[in-house]
């Protein structure tokens, strides 16, 4: 075994205070590895995690120029995460440290050992073409929306680069707050109808008050504030003199001095905290105008920044906070608005009555008229609710499935004042990275071999984040001098077109076929390919719930369901593994949108073939799990262990 020799790695075996002393003799591994491999240095430690060890590992990365480390011992994702922070801070990239975990079933003996070092050592040879790249980018932001939202953020972005405002309406709220500020151009009026290229030279395409143009920007934001709007049905009231909504009540220049004013919350806008917010800070202005002022509401959501010590302050000062239970009943004269109500913490005798001389009413709040053409222009995805991609906790909070193309504000739900100051400090420090036009990227996108590329866009139509194009180059061996190519900036490197590509044209840097291959060339009973941000983290959940479950159990960690190829499947069946599990995010929240989807397809493919074939379909299942769901892994691995011992052995194995 040997390892490139421009790779300066250093190899360190933790005794972990001597608790591996008894299951591994370190002194012959590292005789054995000397006598074996090619590296630059190799130490026995007592404890690599302590504070005085990762002084001297310090040194030594110094010392002998290391720019690969291979940490052996007792590995979990503590210790992963402790020593790529430490090792970024030595200027060695996260990918260039390798873990070996000795603590595997079978592999508590030198022999192990040494088999587990060298696959590690072969990973780091595999790994020594990832190079970082510099690509020029735009500074100039887009932001679409000029209401508060939209001008809060542009005053935000303008601070670092320039940012452009744009508006289909031909005026609003936040133009003054923005107009003719520094670093700040606006424009209403205007459309956004397309799109096209990727992060750092998005060239967007504009109806201009009825002209087409274009213009280029390094990344886009929207900011579109959702619109209240009052539903009659969910009221039988109808809006007048006496009975208004909570916009028409905010927007009136009424003088309600004096006045008894109710307001009523949770007959709308029961999903968010806007209204519950205007509501407190209306209240507590009414009441220094001295005028009488009753909350009636149902729940009181104060769960924010800011809203307990409005809510504190409203009670302080006199506002009436009323419960109510049940339905309401609304009789309107010429002079008064009476409520009539059931109070859920007294005897229901009969329903208390409150007179006020306006009633204010709570509304919902839905997507901006323009939302669903804005999404199809940009080619983002909304949600069941047509705001953009609230339901998706792996986007949360500004992400799209679009590198470049963020969402700020209640164009993605309605959202209160503190975590919108939170998301715009987000999307700042995302399109920051454009502010000096030049960014520097690790080269970590899928690569395609031009020979084995068919063009047949099939990655074309399958990668969710729209980070391929077909580039043409007469020095390409094949058909059409074309090939695909990943974007560095656009690719999320989810590794769903190196699944779906039918000529194995594209394979994924740290997640070659090769290396995921490699790890099932013996495996145990039951092998499960495990999505890293769900079924993977919720493994390691697992393994401090219960220790002993993984002991015939292999995790081969992707960074995507969606990366599963059914040869994967296939592969651990050959090899020996009598089942095959799916650790997949749960349904329409996939962090790379529908790699799940895929997984599933893949996961009937395979069961197809194995019918046909005469074996157990049985044997391959799919598991969907968050990340924070170890009891049910728990419970899926248990299930799945059970039916293989029903079945028996995996009579389609190869290698016994």
């Amino acid at each position: 075994m040997s390892c490139k020799d421009n790779l300066r790695v250093g190899i360190y075996l933790c005794d972990c205070e001597g608790k591996l002393a008894p299951t591994v003799d370190f002194n012959k591994v590292k005789t054995n590895i000397q006598t074996t491999a090619n590296f630059e240095f190799i130490r026995i430690a007592n404890f690599l995690c302590g504070k005085s060890e990762q002084e001297r590992l310090a040194e030594e990365i110094d010392r002998y120029s290391l720019d690969r480390l291979l940490i052996v011992g007792c590995v979990d994702p503590k210790i992963k995460r402790q020593f790529i922070e430490f090792g970024e801070e030595k200027g060695i990239c996260r990918y260039h440290i390798e873990f070996v975990d000795i603590c595997k079933p079978g592999k508590e003996n030198v022999e192990g050992t040494v088999s587990l070092i060298n696959e590690g050592l072969l990973k780091m040879q595999d790994r020594s073409t990832i190079v970082y790249e510099e690509l020029n980018v735009l500074p100039e932001v887009l932001v679409i929306g000029c209401g508060k939202e939209g001008a809060a953020t542009a005053l935000a972005i303008s601070e670092n680069q320039p940012v452009t405002v744009v508006d289909n309406e031909s005026s609003q709220e936040g133009k003054q707050l923005i107009e003719g500020k520094k670093n700040i151009t606006v424009k209403t009026g205007v459309k956004v109808v397309g799109l096209e290229g990727f992060p750092g030279q998005f060239l967007v395409r504009f109806l201009d008050n009825g002209k087409h143009v274009k213009q280029s920007f390094g990344a886009i934001i929207v900011a579109l504030d959702a619109q209240p709007c009052f539903n009659q049905d969910k009221y039988q009231l109808r809006l007048g003199e006496r009975i208004l909504s909570l916009s028409q009540f905010i927007n009136d220049d009424k003088d309600y001095s004096g006045q008894k004013v109710t307001f009523l919350l949770g007959q709308a806008d029961e999903d968010s905290l806007l209204s519950h917010a205007a509501v407190l800070k209306n209240a507590l202005m009414l009441k220094e105008k001295g005028a009488d002022v009753n909350i009636l509401y149902e729940d009181m959501k104060v769960s924010a920044d800011q809203l307990e010590q409005d809510y504190e302050a409203a009670r302080a000062r006199g506002v009436n906070f009323l419960k109510y239970n049940g339905d309401l009943q609304v009789h309107l004269t010429a002079v008064a608005v009476t409520v009539r109500y059931w109070e859920p913490f007294l005897p229901q005798i009969e329903q208390i009555r409150l007179v006020s001389d306006y009633l204010v009413l709570a509304e919902d709040y839905l997507p901006d008229s323009g939302t669903a053409d804005l999404a199809t222009a940009l080619d983002v995805r909304t949600g069941p609710d047509g705001f953009f991609q609230k339901d998706n906790v792996h986007f949360l909070p500004i992400m799209s499935n679009r590198e470049g193309i963020y969402f700020v504000g209640s164009c993605h739900g309605p959202i209160h004042g503190i975590e919108l100051q939170k998301e715009i400090e987000t999307a700042k420090a995302e399109v920051g990275r454009f502010a000096g036009g030049k960014v520097r990227v690790l080269a970590l996108q899928p690569q395609v071999t031009a020979e084995k590329c068919a063009v047949c866009l099939t990655c074309y139509r399958t990668c969710p984040h729209h980070a391929i194009e077909i580039v043409h180059d007469e020095s390409f061996n094949n058909m059409y001098h074309s090939a695909a190519r990943m974007h560095p900036l656009a690719c999320r490197r989810c590794g769903i077109c190196a699944a779906e590509c039918p000529g194995k044209a594209i394979q994924l840097p740290l997640y070659t076929d090769q290396e995921i291959l490699q790890q099932i060339s013996r495996p145990p009973k039951l092998v499960a390919y495990a999505c890293e941000n769900s079924g993977a983290l919720a493994a390691d959940m697992a393994k401090s719930l219960d220790p002993n479950l993984q002991i015939d159990l292999q995790i081969v960690p992707v960074p995507c369901s969606g990366k599963i190829d059914a040869l994967y499947l296939l592969k651990a069946l050959e090899q020996g593994a009598d089942g095959v599990l799916l650790l997949v995010c749960h349904k329409e929240n996939c962090k790379f949108v529908w790699g799940n989807e895929r997984a599933d397809q893949r996961m009937e493919q395979v069961r197809r073939r194995l019918r046909e074939a005469g074996l157990e379909e049985d044997r391959v299942e799919i598991v969907y799990l968050a990340a924070n769901q170890g009891n049910q892994f728990i419970a899926s691995v248990q299930s799945m262990a059970a039916r293989i011992n029903q079945l028996g052995s995996n009579p389609g194995k190869v290698i016994e």
